[in-house]
């Protein structure tokens, strides 16, 4: 098993994108009533589709998907659609874990690196609006999250970052989110993905679903 590099090609013509939950539902016997408990198995899903490519494009996309075999290799992907977060905090300012976060939490208190000093923080700003996507490193490997609610950063202070889902292991100190560009692993949802449709003169038209690896 390999991570093969996504190519850098244009951005889908359609992509679905969304969250597979994990809640399990347990039902009384006796009263008929349902309790839900969430496990820490949430994961992103969706699909690609690229409509009429040419040249470097489609043969990049063609020996990618070639590469993947099915759902045996990863990549790095996630809603490109969001890949610039709406905050507007350049993206040179590295924004890090101030404290541990333990498995299944939905916060983090985040602040500027204490190692990075090519960009200060001028007053308070914006670091997420709720809508922005991070992912950061945990015990569990690369996680992505969608920031639930808006936060702010100083350039010595810290911030309690909320978001969804909730982690699936521990994030240690000094753990880097990446705001810009950020990505889960993923695999194709099956065996039967790597497949294009061409029509004169070679317009190649790409599609594919995906499920994340973990």
């Amino acid at each position: 098993m390999a991570l093969i590099t996504f190519p850098d090609i244009i951005k889908p013509s359609a992509l679905s994108f969304g969250l597979q939950g994990s809640a399990q539902a347990f039902q009384s016997e006796f009263t008929g009533s349902s309790q839900y408990v969430r496990l820490p198995h949430a994961r992103w899903y969706g699909s690609a589709n690229w409509e009429n490519l040419t040249g470097d494009d489609y043969e990049s996309l063609k020996v990618f998907m070639t590469q993947l075999e099915g759902p045996f290799n990863t990549f790095a992907f996630g809603d490109v659609s969001k890949d610039t977060p709406s905050s507007g905090m350049p993206a040179t300012v590295v924004v890090e874990a101030k404290s541990p976060a333990n498995a299944h939490t939905t916060s983090l208190t985040v602040g500027r690196s204490s190692s990075e000093s090519t960009t200060a923080i001028s007053g308070t700003q914006s670091v997420f609006k709720k809508g922005d996507y991070f992912h950061i490193t945990s015990s569990k490997g690369q996680e992505l999250k969608l920031v639930t609610a808006d936060a702010t950063l100083t350039n010595t202070g810290t911030s309690a970052i909320s978001f969804a889902p909730a982690l699936r292991g521990a994030v240690s100190t000094g753990a880097n989110l990446t705001r810009h560009s950020p990505r889960a692993i993923m695999r194709l949802a099956s065996n039967d993905q790597n497949s294009w449709d061409i029509a004169p003169p070679i317009l190649g038209s790409f599609g594919f679903s995906f499920l994340e690896s973990y």
